[in-house]
């Protein structure tokens, strides 16, 4: 009661005691403390003092994937960032500037369909776009080759800041971002055939459709492919872990890579699966897999 009399006024929608499971792609989580969304960088920085004032953490969530909440919820701010000036793209010459909570598959239609080449390798990823700049997404090729600067916001002061690209420090699954919010990014595309773009997309689409559990509740791939070229999914089907279950959480028969919620999954099923297929392939093969989804 007391955090909802002093929340700043903004122009977005803010919900109290609101549940995780709702927003996100794994449909798991508990309740939220304050679930707000922002539509303007002046709202975001009204949140962002609030929390720094009060102590409260803060968690950023776009289409909520990548991402497994607690059972128990999240006592802090949990900030969408998908709302208003965040969900907008316009292009200027082949530069495509994109706010951080631009659904990053319409993104790559938009640009598809404009002629423009370097986001195609990207089709079928879940997400955002501030997400898959902050975790630099891959599948044939990485967002990262096409960024030319991102606009952020310090976690510590609410300052806007603009990051050239010749600044930003990219790895696998990793950003030097980290502290920041992204607010959005403009990104250096190249003139190409939107008919031969548009199949790429539709190739690439269709290989995940027959590879992935897409239609299944999921947060995407759940480790990080190791070192040495072998992906994470070979090493857990190797186990025979395929179809492993726990609860109602259960490692993909279609990808080895996903866990899927089959219904009412909770975090400790999912966690407790993790754990298994950490261990059985740490004895088969001495490979020591790493999440990559988010634990709030």
């Amino acid at each position: 009661m007391k955090d909802k009399e002093m929340f700043p006024k903004i122009k977005g929608r803010v919900l109290f005691h609101e549940p995780l499971f709702k927003h996100t792609t794994f449909r798991i989580g508990g309740l939220c403390g304050i679930w707000a969304q922002p539509r303007n960088e002046e709202d975001l920085k009204k949140i962002v003092m609030f929390a720094k004032s009060k102590g409260k953490k803060i968690v950023i969530i776009g289409r909520g994937s990548n991402i497994l909440p607690s059972d128990k919820g999240f006592d802090g701010i949990a900030i969408h960032i998908g709302a208003g000036c965040f969900d907008e793209a316009r292009f200027v010459g082949s530069r495509l500037i994109a706010g951080a909570g631009v659904a990053l598959n319409r993104l790559i239609n938009l640009a598809c369909k404009r002629g423009l080449k370097g986001l195609e390798g990207l089709a079928g990823i879940p997400g955002t776009v501030g997400g898959a700049i902050f975790m630099n997404s891959s599948y044939r090729g990485r967002i990262s080759d096409c960024l030319e600067e991102v606009r952020a916001m310090d976690l510590n002061d609410g300052a806007v800041i603009t990051i050239k690209r010749k600044n930003l420090k990219f790895g696998y699954r990793h950003s030097n971002l980290r502290g920041y919010i992204i607010l959005s990014a403009t990104l250096r595309l190249k003139r190409a055939s939107p008919q031969a773009l548009l199949k790429q997309r539709d190739r690439l689409l269709a290989i995940k459709t027959k590879k992935q559990p897409l239609g299944c509740f999921s947060a995407g791939c759940v480790f990080k492919n190791p070192d040495g070229g072998t992906s994470a999914a070979w090493y857990i089907e190797k186990s025979n872990l395929k179809g492993k279950r726990i609860g109602d959480a259960q490692i993909s028969e279609r990808h080895a890579n996903f866990i899927v919620n089959l219904k009412n999954a909770r975090q400790r099923d999912v966690m407790r699966l993790i754990s298994f297929a950490k261990k059985r392939v740490k004895a088969k093969f001495g490979v020591d897999l790493v999440p990559e989804i988010v634990v709030i």
